[in-house]
């Protein structure tokens, strides 16, 4: 049974991108209403045994980057429990039959930009996936060549990841201007410490390095929920972007560029020429029309939260 002696979340008073202090509250409902208790037995599965009352989904928002994020998060053991317990062993089964051609080929297209992008052979590059979850990326590029290796918090993603023979690092001791890219998919919206740790990656990059951050979307999600008052008014595509205990950072097109000049990072627009260039799939229409389509959504339509960041040479 769960040890009830421990609080279960712990507050941030400051922004976890910035550091500044200049935060208001946008949004509270107890964590034990009828539309996040529902969520969360759905979401889970029916493996959380805990209590929330007393506790709230607080959303704060940053005066000075713009960044939303849930104010109490998950205590040290809480967060063990979600990513170990919560979201079992299984997901990995799950992921293999829900990923099909395209999604493997769009983890293909990132690989073969990086190679054009720095022009070397893939045994020269020296990648990490960081927050790699089930190393989809990392066994990617390690079939093109890339020495790559993987960060992780999750000790059951840790054993998978080294079974299939990724190699794990500490992603809290990296070293010093090491890696010519790293890998952040779906990642930063979960960190206690975004700010932090974004820079820690900076100073991980070699110079001319590149970090690429992809995250959801909270715009829509802020907008409707602000607007109902209510979480049980969200559909699952609404929640996904601000789901409770989980995704505790909501980034926009803004609030991200923040995070990234924080870091001493400059957001890099590719050119279309290497995104086309790493891009396959043009012979079927609508994989053709979404292949198209992407980069200029990406990287031209100011909006996006897919930014590849740069470490200045």
């Amino acid at each position: 049974m769960p040890d009830s002696s421990r609080p279960l979340l712990v507050k941030r008073g400051q922004c976890p991108a910035c550091r500044r202090t200049s935060t208001r509250r946008l949004y509270n409902e107890p964590l034990d209403s009828p539309g996040i208790s529902r969520y969360l037995q759905e979401h889970y599965g029916r493996r959380v045994e805990r209590d929330f009352s007393g506790y709230e989904y607080e959303l704060a928002q940053c005066g000075h980057c713009g960044l939303t994020f849930q104010a109490q998060v998950p205590a040290p053991a809480l967060l063990e429990e979600i990513y170990d317990h919560w979201l079992p062993a299984t997901e990995r089964e799950a992921v293999a039959a829900r990923w099909g051609r395209d999604d493997y080929r769009y983890l293909a297209e990132q690989v073969q930009f990086m190679l054009d992008h720095f022009r070397v052979r893939p045994a020269g590059i020296k990648a990490l996936d960081f927050g790699f979850g089930w190393a989809e990326w990392a066994k990617m590029a390690c079939a093109y060549g890339v020495d790559v290796c993987g960060a992780e918090l999750s000790q059951v993603r840790i054993e998978y990841a080294r079974l299939v023979g990724i190699p794990v690092v500490d992603g809290a001791a990296l070293p010093q201007g090491e890696f010519h890219f790293i890998n952040t998919e779906q990642v930063f919206e979960h960190l206690l410490e975004p700010g932090d740790t974004l820079a820690t990656l900076a100073r991980a990059l070699r110079p001319g390095g590149l970090v690429k951050v992809s995250v959801p979307n909270c715009a829509k999600s802020i907008r409707k929920l602000l607007g109902a008052r209510n979480f049980g008014a969200l559909s699952p595509g609404e929640i996904m972007p601000i789901a409770p205990f989980e995704h505790i950072n909501a980034f926009t097109c803004d609030s991200l560029s923040a995070l990234g000049c924080e870091a001493g990072l400059v957001p890099l627009r590719p050119s279309l020429r290497k995104l086309y260039n790493a891009s396959s799939g043009w012979m079927e229409a609508k994989t053709a029309l979404k292949t198209l389509a992407r980069p200029v959504y990406r990287h031209l339509y100011p909006k996006s939260t897919f930014v590849y960041f740069a470490r200045p040479a």
